[in-house]
């Protein structure tokens, strides 16, 4: 079996659609600890109770911490990745940990793919799918285990951009800013008629059977989704939102033969409509310096690594003497 082609085939839809990671990226991180948690640098595995322990890594020093928060499925090595077309850049992590200190962790059944080979969660599992309140409370656990030091500036991608915003509004003192990369918004879902969401859902939940042995992480949406519609938003900080200007294509999922039933090809352009409008909506509600000439697909931080590092210095800045306000 080609896990590597079979894979990415069938979470194309996850990515696609802004919501999973899933992406084929080289492996950067040991499971092991390399330092210990006083230090500058550090890998390993963290205890937070009930028997379970989670991956984090950290590098840098200064303040606020930077807390990346993975999409759906990726692991904390994503942040750790440059590809195509800019293989060569710094990689975000290593960028940012140039100014200020940075941490991501793995969440529960998130992978690295290289090649044919998964590469599981460093992470104790969990039962899935989760929901982006689970997602609050494991990192909430985490940074209280590791000690790690706030105030923090969350960077999120995907499905990610749920928990930051909901961690925000969970623990307004300890967050003093967002960086929100091509995350997954209830606006989108509440922006697609009742037919439409539905749709929407079978293509998220279109999960690859090859991660099955891997208890691959799956998302909860709708209860996700109101957790936000609940909370409403975070107090004034700084924000930026870094979004994709390349639409979805369904083609390559429809050829593939993993396209779920019903769902039409061009169903794909109503999504990134849907998406888009609600990006801006969330910016005029966060104030938030919004960029839309990424010139990325899903994965902005990977694809224009120094654009997303100017975009969170630019907040960390804005953090360091204004964390109470927002940009505009």
């Amino acid at each position: 079996m080609n896990v590597n082609s079979r894979v990415v085939a069938s979470l194309a839809a996850c990515a696609a659609l802004v919501l999973a990671g899933c992406a084929d990226t080289p492996s950067s991180d040991v499971s092991t600890a390399t330092a210990t948690l006083e230090n500058s640098d550090f890998a390993g595995s963290v205890d937070i109770g009930n028997g379970r322990s989670m991956y984090l890594t950290c590098k840098g020093t200064g303040s606020p911490t930077v807390v990346f928060v993975s999409g759906r499925s990726d692991r904390a090595d994503i942040w750790k990745t440059a590809t195509e077309p800019n293989p060569t850049e710094t990689a975000v992590f290593d960028g940012v940990a140039e100014t200020t200190r940075v941490c991501a962790y793995d969440r529960p059944g998130t992978v690295t793919i290289t090649g044919e080979q998964v590469e599981p969660s460093r992470s104790t599992p969990v039962p899935q799918p989760t929901t982006a309140a689970d997602g609050v409370r494991d990192l909430h656990d985490l940074m209280s285990a590791a000690d790690v030091p706030g105030p923090y500036v969350l960077v999120a991608h995907s499905w990610g951009g749920l928990i930051a915003r909901l961690y925000a509004d969970s623990y307004p003192t300890d967050v003093d800013g967002l960086v929100l990369v091509d995350t997954l918004t209830e606006l989108l879902y509440d922006g697609l008629t009742p037919q439409q969401q539905e749709w929407w859902l079978a293509l998220n939940s279109n999960y690859s059977p090859d991660l099955e042995p891997y208890n691959q992480e799956k998302s909860n949406l709708e209860p996700s989704f109101q957790s936000l519609r609940d909370a409403g938003d975070p107090p004034p900080m700084p924000v930026g939102i870094l979004v994709s200007d390349q639409p979805y294509d369904l083609e390559p999922l429809a050829a593939a033969g993993d396209l779920p039933p019903g769902v039409p090809v061009e169903f794909g352009s109503t999504i990134y409509s849907a998406h888009l409008a609600g990006q801006q909506e969330l910016a005029e509600r966060l104030h938030a310096k919004l960029v839309l000439d990424t010139n990325a697909s899903h994965y902005v931080h990977t694809e224009q690594p120094a654009l997303t590092i100017n975009a969170i210095d630019e907040v960390v800045d804005a953090a360091r003497t204004n964390p109470d306000q927002w940009f505009s």
